[in-house]
Order: structure tokens, then sequence, then C-alpha cells
């Protein structure tokens, strides 16, 4: 879907290296800042600046530092999770769209109905009180096992199904295999955690 396919490697490589950037810039400058406590007993670094403003004379401006850090996280978390259920929900439409199941007419009231019974669970969870520590680790548990292992054996496995050695089926297998088991042990914990 790119107008230059021939410079997705380039791109792919640029945008985990800034990614990369990022996240280790972010986490040094933390631990310069805050030291060994850096989000140790609360495990965000967020709580961090609260404390660090306990110890300012200006406690005005590391309250509003805090307010705006908090803010920008909460932007930048909802910005990620809409253009991640951008793919979700138009496979999810694609499908419940199909001829002989759900009528065309009025698609395009019909599809923001669907996006906004979404992100009305999606904001039910979010206001439940549920904690943020616990929904990403569920996330994680689920989907990112689903995303990282399950899916891509099974790609693998359907994309180059009599090309593959046994060696590589079984690869695939063990990978697929292995994937689910510890993401349902990943996601049974963080439920036992939760309730």
């Amino acid at each position: 879907s790119m107008k230059k396919p021939e410079l997705f490697n380039k791109v792919l490589v640029s945008v985990l290296v800034c990614a990369t950037f990022m996240y280790i810039s972010f986490g040094v400058l933390m631990y310069c800042a805050f030291g060994p406590e850096t989000g140790f007993e609360t495990g965000q670094i967020t709580l961090n600046l609260e404390q660090f403003a306990t110890h300012m004379v200006d406690k005005t401006f590391w309250h509003f530092i805090q307010v705006v850090v908090r803010l920008c996280l909460v932007f930048g978390i909802g910005m990620s999770v809409s253009v991640q259920l951008i793919v979700v929900l138009d496979i999810f439409e694609k499908e419940l769209f199909k001829p002989g199941r759900l009528s065309q007419d009025n698609m395009f009231w019909k599809q923001n109905i669907i996006r906004g019974v979404v992100t009305f669970i999606g904001l039910s969870l979010a206001a439940s009180g549920i904690s943020f520590g616990h929904m990403v680790s569920l996330t994680g548990a689920f989907s990112g096992t689903l995303m990282q292992f399950i899916f891509p054996a099974a790609c693998y496995l359907k994309c180059f199904k009599g090309k593959m050695s046994r060696f590589e089926r079984v690869g695939m297998w063990v990978i697929a295999v292995c994937g689910a088991i510890f993401g349902c042990l990943a996601t049974y914990v963080t439920l036992l955690e939760m309730f």
C-alpha cells in the first residue's frame, strides 16, 4: 500500500532505529533524573514526577509539568489505540458486510455504529477502574502473543505450505503452540491478579 514499495525496507529500518533511539534516550533521561528510584515502587515514571515535585520550591510548576506529561501520555496511547483498531475494524467490517450477511445499505452509518460500539467498550473498560498496568498486561498477554507468535507462524505455514522442510514445519508449529500455551497462561495469571 506504499507509493514506492521498493523503499519499504529503508522506511522500516529508519522507523525501528528512531523508535529504539527514543525508547533508550527516554529511559536514560529518566534514570539520570531520578536515579535508581525510577519507577521502582510505582512502575510508572509519571509518579516519579510527583515525588520529585515535593522537593522543589516551585511546586506549581512541577505540578503543571506532571499534568502535561500525563495528558501527552493519554493522547499518545489514545492515538496509538486508534491506529491499531483501524486494521482490526477493517477486517471485521469486511467479514461482517460480505454479500449475504448484512445489507450494504447505509454502510457509512453501520460502520460508524460498529466503531462507536467498539470505542464505547474500550471507554467502559478504561472507566471501570481496572489498573492501567493490568490492562497493559492483559492486552500483551492476549493479543501480543497472537500478533507476535501465533499469526506469523500460521501465515508462514499457509503461504509456504508445500515449500517447507519438515524441520521448518515442526518449528512453526512449536512456535504457534508455545505462543498459545504461554499466551493462555499469561492471560490467566493477569485475570487472577485483576480479580
